[in-house]
């Protein structure tokens, strides 16, 4: 089985404003999530991320991002989920410092393989 691919595809700093970042990729069709950023554990400054969740495809499914623990991101009352229709965003704000024990997913339940688009400012 072929590792899915994530792609850097733009880092953007707009004099005035904040950087952002765009990470996109297709999540194949598997009942297993796939990992978007891993659980880092430093302890930074935090401060809060804005995300924009995208599934960019029309169509009759949904996605849902997740942040939790690697061993069940999205599986306990615990965890952070945002689902997005197809063709649609959703918009979250989250405290950086949570991806020091914690994981982002993207999982969707397809038999096939769709694309998705995470913008992190």
């Amino acid at each position: 089985m072929a590792t899915p691919d994530v792609e850097l595809s733009g880092i953007r700093i707009k004099e005035g404003s904040a950087m952002s970042i765009s990470l996109s990729g297709t999540i194949p069709s598997s009942p297993n999530p796939l990992v978007i950023i891993q659980a880092n554990g430093e302890k930074g400054p935090g401060g809060i991320l804005k995300f924009k969740f995208s599934a960019p495809q029309a169509g009759a499914y949904t996605m849902n991002f997740c942040i939790g623990p690697a061993s069940n991101p999205c599986g306990t009352s615990s965890d952070y989920v945002v689902t997005v229709p197809g063709g649609q965003e959703r918009l979250a704000i989250v405290e950086a410092g949570v991806f020091r024990t914690s994981v982002l997913v993207v999982g969707q339940g397809t038999s096939e393989a769709l694309p998705f688009s995470v913008t992190v400012e």
